[in-house]
C-alpha cells in the first residue's frame, strides 16, 4: 500500500513538472512572439519614416540658411554665443569623458570605439546645452528665426495674427519666460534622452535605435511654434502629429544627427528651425489650397 502511495506521489510530481515545463515553454513562446511583433512594428515605422523623405527638411534648412543668410544673421549675437557655448561644453566633456568612454566601447566595438565615443560625447553635450543654453538664451532667437522663415515663404498673415493674439496676454508670456529655465531642468524629454544614451554602447544597431526612439519623441517639438501660431489645442496637436508620426520621426532623427556634429552641433539648431519652418509653410500652403478647393466646390453646389 505504501508502494502504491509512493508511485502515486511520483506520478503527481512528474505531472506537475511537465505542467510547469509546458507553462514555461508557452510563456517563452509568447514573449518571443511579442518581441517579434514589436521588432516588425519598429522596422515598419523606420521604413515609413525613411520613405516619407521628411528627413530632407533639416538639410533643406541648411541650404536655405546659406542662400538666405539674413534670416540667421538677424540673430547673430545669439549665434556667436551658441557657438562659444557649444565649443566649450564639447571640449570640457571630451577632456573628462572621451577616454573612459572609448575604453568601455572598445570592448564592444574594437577599433571603431573612438568614433562611437565621439558620437556619445556629442550626445551628452546636447543634453547639457538643452538644459542651459536653450532655456536661457536660445529659445527666443529660434522663435524669431522660425517666424522670419515662415514670413519669407508667404505666411506673413499667420505670423502677424499670432503676434496680435500674443500681445493681449503679455503678462502671461513674461511669466512663462521666467520659469522656462526651471521647466527645462525637469523636462521628460531630457530624462528620456539621458536614459536612452547607453544604447549607443551597442555597435551600430544601438545608435540607430537611439536615434529612432528620440527622433520619434522629439520630432513634433520642432513644430511647437507652428502649433502655437495656429492656436491648436492639445488634442488637435496630438491628432495632427499622429497623422504624420513617421514623418516627424524622420525629421527628429536627422536633427539629432546634425546636433551630434562635434563643436558646431548647436549651430544646427538654427538651421533645423529653418527646416521646420519651411515644412510648416508647405503644410500651411497645402491646407489653404485644400480649404480653398473645398470652399469653391461648396459655392458651386450652392449656385
Amino acid at each position: 500500500m505504501s508502494q502504491t502511495a509512493s508511485a502515486s506521489q511520483k506520478s503527481r510530481a512528474e505531472s506537475s513538472l511537465q505542467h510547469r515545463k509546458h507553462q514555461a515553454a508557452s510563456q517563452s513562446h509568447g514573449i518571443l512572439e511579442k518581441l517579434q511583433h514589436e521588432a516588425q512594428e519598429t522596422g515598419s515605422h523606420a521604413w515609413a519614416a525613411f520613405s516619407s523623405f521628411s528627413w530632407l527638411w533639416p538639410i533643406r534648412g541648411v541650404v536655405y540658411s546659406i542662400t538666405h543668410p539674413q534670416i540667421i544673421l538677424s540673430v547673430r549675437h545669439v549665434l556667436l554665443k551658441s557657438l562659444v557655448t557649444s565649443i566649450v561644453l564639447f571640449v570640457v566633456l571630451a577632456f573628462f569623458t572621451f577616454v573612459p568612454q572609448m575604453a568601455i566601447l572598445a570592448v564592444f566595438t574594437g577599433p571603431l570605439s573612438p568614433i562611437f565615443a565621439l558620437v556619445l560625447v556629442g550626445a551628452e553635450s546636447v543634453i547639457l546645452i538643452s538644459l542651459f543654453a536653450r532655456a536661457l538664451f536660445l529659445e527666443p532667437a529660434l522663435t524669431r528665426v522660425f517666424d522670419a522663415t515662415l514670413a519669407s515663404q508667404g505666411q506673413t498673415q499667420l505670423v502677424q495674427a499670432a503676434k496680435t493674439r500674443d500681445a493681449s496676454s503679455t503678462a502671461r508670456n513674461v511669466g512663462s519666460q521666467l520659469v522656462k529655465p526651471l521647466q527645462a531642468l525637469s523636462s521628460d524629454g531630457l530624462i528620456r534622452y539621458a536614459l536612452s544614451l547607453p544604447l549607443n554602447f551597442i555597435p551600430v544597431a544601438g545608435t540607430v535605435l537611439f536615434l529612432l526612439y528620440n527622433g520619434h519623441k522629439a520630432g513634433p517639438g520642432w513644430h511647437s511654434r507652428y502649433f502655437d501660431l495656429k492656436g491648436l489645442s492639445k488634442s488637435e496637436r496630438a491628432a495632427f502629429v499622429e497623422s504624420r508620426r513617421a514623418a516627424y520621426t524622420a525629421f527628429g532623427m536627422m536633427t539629432l544627427l546634425l546636433n551630434f556634429v562635434p563643436l558646431v552641433g548647436l549651430l544646427f539648431s538654427f538651421t533645423n528651425t529653418v527646416g521646420a519652418a519651411l515644412w510648416a509653410a508647405e503644410l500651411e500652403a497645402k491646407a489653404n489650397i485644400i480649404d480653398g478647393e473645398i470652399g469653391s466646390r461648396g459655392e458651386k453646389k450652392l449656385q
